[in-house]
């Protein structure tokens, strides 16, 4: 279909992508307040859509059932959580607050491992021009060489004590500026979660009514159109994500707990939520297990790489070509794209982000337009 001449649309749908576009970028610009909001968010859609399988198989019992069934699988998950996160919470603790251990596993595997990092095998001596009396060449010599007391040479590491010392300086930062952060943010949504539930469940229908009732008649159809849309693609995409997430921290969690990494439950659960940042989440994600592993012994180490090598094997074969890819229909190369152009803006956040606003534009525009075109036709299509 050929795009319409008419300017009164093309108007309309300018000020629609001005709208859109200076609403997105309120919600950006109050990062942590947008986060908090996007959990809850996503905590509505997957909490709507267990309510939705729970009715479709506990629909046909009497409603006196229905609510013992629900509670108990409440008290159950509660329990099951809560056992986890007390096993764990001493695991977390210590691997926080004993900085002394974490520099001494540090200096351990520096000390032990550190000729694996070596220039020894990138000395290059110049042409013999005589012997010094202690042997030692008396050419050009070139690489990172140190000479001893003793006249022995020696090959000075590539990655030095102090080098690993400040990665080991880097994770400890890292996980203690992570635990103050997930801190504000329980506190942010213990506060306003809450109150997007009461307010998405009593009054899910008035809502959209209220919206609706915003735009000229005329446009309510279309606005109408565009939310339930939207509303049906988010949740279909973010739950697809979120089990994705849920998958992969699973096997994150039993793979680091049977190659016994302290913190299991926790770092299998962070592998598993940065999974949901594109390309470099998975990343992000192993490294701090994979290093605490390491602090251990080499062995546990190559177990949690390995757990982590079979986790993205079954995201990336699996979850992603039949679950995600289902969900959303996006080109390849514009997804790539798309990802590449927000992080580039917004970071992490708009990595996340990138495809689901993609879909709030390509929804609301497209029903615009066809609407509009009704509303506005061109004189050949009068």
């Amino acid at each position: 279909m050929a795009l319409t001449t008419n300017s009164k649309v093309w108007s309309i749908m300018l000020i629609v992508s001005i709208f859109i576009s200076i609403f997105f970028a309120v919600l950006f610009y109050f990062e942590d307040i947008f986060i908090v909001l996007i959990v809850g968010t996503l905590l509505i859609l997957l909490t709507d859509s267990v309510i939705i399988e729970f009715d479709r198989y506990f629909g046909h019992k009497s409603l006196w059932a229905r609510r013992l069934y629900a509670v108990s699988l409440v008290v159950i998950g509660i329990l099951l959580v809560s056992l986890l996160l007390v096993g764990q919470l001493s695991d977390m603790t210590s691997l926080v607050n004993s900085q002394e251990e974490y520099e001494t596993g540090i200096s351990n595997i520096v000390s032990t491992y550190g000729y694996l990092f070596s220039s020894q095998n990138n000395v290059n001596i110049g042409p013999m021009m005589g012997e010094s009396p202690s042997g030692i060449p008396s050419g050009n010599i070139s690489g990172n060489m140190s000479v001893g007391v003793d006249g022995d040479m020696a090959a000075s590491p590539l990655i030095s004590s102090e080098d690993m010392q400040s990665i080991g300086d880097y994770i400890f930062n890292f996980f203690s500026s992570l635990i103050s952060k997930l801190s504000y943010y329980i506190f942010t949504g213990l506060l306003i979660i809450p109150m997007m539930f009461r307010l998405y469940f009593a009054r899910k229908n008035v809502i959209v009514s209220e919206i609706v009732s915003i735009f000229p008649v005329k446009y309510q159809d279309c606005v109408s159109s565009s939310m339930l849309d939207i509303g049906k693609r988010l949740r279909d995409y973010f739950s697809a994500k979120i089990l994705e997430s849920v998958i992969v921290g699973l096997i994150c969690c039993i793979g680091f707990y049977l190659a016994g990494v302290n913190g299991w439950f926790f770092l299998g659960a962070l592998a598993g939520l940065l999974n949901i940042v594109p390309y470099i989440g998975p990343v992000v994600g192993a490294i701090p297990a994979v290093i605490i592993a390491f602090i251990v012994s080499p062995t546990t180490a190559l177990y949690a790489i390995i757990t982590v090598v079979i986790a993205q094997l079954v995201d990336n074969l699996y979850l992603i070509p039949y679950m995600i890819s289902g969900k959303v229909n996006v080109n390849p190369l514009l997804s790539i794209l798309l990802t590449l152009i927000f992080a580039d803006m917004l970071g992490a956040l708009g990595m996340i982000l990138a495809i689901p606003v993609y879909i709030i534009y390509k929804v609301v525009l497209t029903e615009f337009y066809n609407e509009l075109r009704k509303i506005y036709p061109d004189d050949y299509d009068a």
